[in-house]
């Protein structure tokens, strides 16, 4: 994949309401255009991405499957803090989607060679 032509950086808790989904969405339109995209979930922004059911056995809220078909609709690629996806596993959760690790140094570093840099 090339240079990113925008980042989005995620903070959004799936218990924000519409905040979360306002992310999925931004997400969605921009692969949709034909963006070269990077998602960075951040913090608790990444729990956006757990399955239905083992979603709801952390007591999370449905509705955000939608981030299963955002790399379908172009170049996308997603990330998050290691020590975040490390927490869903112990958790037992997977997520609906591939996110690769990263360390927050190389998260800023992806982030510099952006064209654009969206932080919701």
């Amino acid at each position: 994949m090339n240079t990113p032509s925008i980042c989005l950086l995620l903070t959004a808790e799936p218990f924000a309401g519409r905040e979360a989904r306002a992310e999925l969405d931004v997400a969605m339109a921009a692969a949709a255009m034909d963006h070269r995209l990077e998602v960075y979930f951040l913090g608790d922004a990444l729990l956006q991405l757990a399955d239905g059911a083992q979603g709801s056995q952390a007591l999370l809220p449905s509705g955000l499957r939608g981030w299963s078909a955002v790399p379908e609709l172009g170049e996308v690629r997603m990330f998050a803090e290691e020590s975040q996806l490390a927490r869903l596993e112990d958790l037992g959760i997977t997520p609906v989607a591939e996110v690769q690790a990263l360390d927050e140094a190389g998260m800023r570093s992806r982030w510099r060679e952006a064209a654009k840099v969206l932080l919701m």
